[in-house]
């Protein structure tokens, strides 16, 4: 028997969660993925006006005492790999976005108190975490946290999942809920009837017009079987296809999306949704890589006025290993799958 040890501190929690992601979309995008994974049609997020708390709400399968245990709570809880019925499947045949097991920290980064209720099989239950809570078990030296259970009257889940956040960090909300919508928007490909999967944010749906970038193009360039919807882009002149093959694999591995120009490289300019100069890269339909025009090293006049999205569900299959950072909004660069759409040129 070995006479080493290899343990986990609780403060790592601090570096995993509360200190690693720095704004509220990218928080929201771990939230709704999860809402996604429990096979919900539609996440409800509600902010309050005064900007005191976040509620979101989602209609999924829930989650019983155990799986809130067994599975929420458990940090690194590796689904993929640990269920054997639904664990890159859910029970919709949607491909589980989850993988890590460390976005539900997130939350953390954003909120100094989360309470957590769900129902599943007849019962609701319920509990409250808070960063205080993890800081006094840190300095406790213990190995574990214990939530506190919510008060049976502040339980009024009926289908689902709901988060509450409370305490919310106010430098981390945003400059405001539109900007929010959109940002979020530009998270994820899966928003609509096709996919019975809707975002409301404070009633209104998210929607793909709230991207902004289709809206602005002139000339739009159409993977081959991406069927992309251009009923927001009145600027449109011409479209055209492109092959929706990488080079460089096999023919398995295939390219959906869209790649467009604008008039000039103001138009890409905006405040609310952010910049719009870049080339999304989504996998299994949420955002994989913010921005890989930055890794393309081409400094030309071109590229100034590109934007567009680009589908690569082979960057994050089940039996390969995991390239995304630990916030989820990068690649690791150092991975050649990673090499492979950067080093690709598509011809114009």
């Amino acid at each position: 028997m070995s006479q080493y040890r290899m343990t986990v501190d609780l403060n790592v929690l601090d570096h995993l969660g509360i200190n690693l992601y720095s704004n509220m979309a990218a928080v929201l995008t771990e939230a709704v993925a999860n809402a996604w994974d429990a096979d919900a049609t539609a996440v409800n997020i509600t902010i309050d006006p005064d900007s005191k708390w976040i509620k979101i709400e989602d209609d999924g399968i829930g989650m019983s005492i155990d799986d809130m245990n067994e599975k929420y709570l458990r940090v690194g809880y590796r689904r993929r790999k640990m269920d054997p019925m639904h664990g890159t499947r859910t029970a919709k045949g949607r491909p589980v976005m989850g993988r890590k097991g460390l976005g539900k920290l997130s939350l953390f980064s954003v909120a100094n108190v989360i309470e957590v209720q769900s129902f599943k099989d007849g019962d609701a239950h319920g509990l409250r975490m808070t960063v205080d809570g993890i800081k006094a078990s840190v300095d406790e030296n213990s190995q574990y946290y214990s939530p506190e259970s919510l008060e049976q009257d502040k339980i009024d889940v009926k289908q689902g999942t709901h988060i509450l956040l409370k305490d919310i960090k106010r430098q981390r909300l945003g400059r405001s809920i539109s900007a929010l919508r959109k940002r979020l928007a530009r998270r994820f490909s899966i928003i609509g009837e096709t996919h019975d999967f809707k975002i409301n944010i404070d009633g209104d749906p998210v929607t793909i017009a709230d991207r902004e970038d289709l809206n602005k193009v002139q000339f739009l360039w159409e993977l081959e079987g991406s069927d992309v919807d251009t009923s927001s882009a009145g600027k449109l002149l011409e479209k055209e296809a492109l092959p929706n093959r990488l080079d460089a694999w096999d023919s398995d591995r295939l390219v959906k999306g869209w790649l467009g120009t604008v008039a000039k490289p103001k138009d890409l300019d905006s405040d609310e949704a952010g910049n719009l100069n870049g080339i999304v890269v989504f996998a299994r339909g949420r955002l994989f890589h913010e921005n890989i025009l930055d890794k393309l090293n081409d400094g030309r006049l071109y590229t100034k006025y590109l934007t567009g999205q680009i589908e690569a569900d082979f960057l994050d299959l089940d039996d390969e290993p995991d390239i995304a950072t630990s916030d989820r909004q990068r690649i690791q660069e150092d991975d050649p799958r990673c090499q492979v759409p950067i080093d690709h040129r598509f011809s114009f």
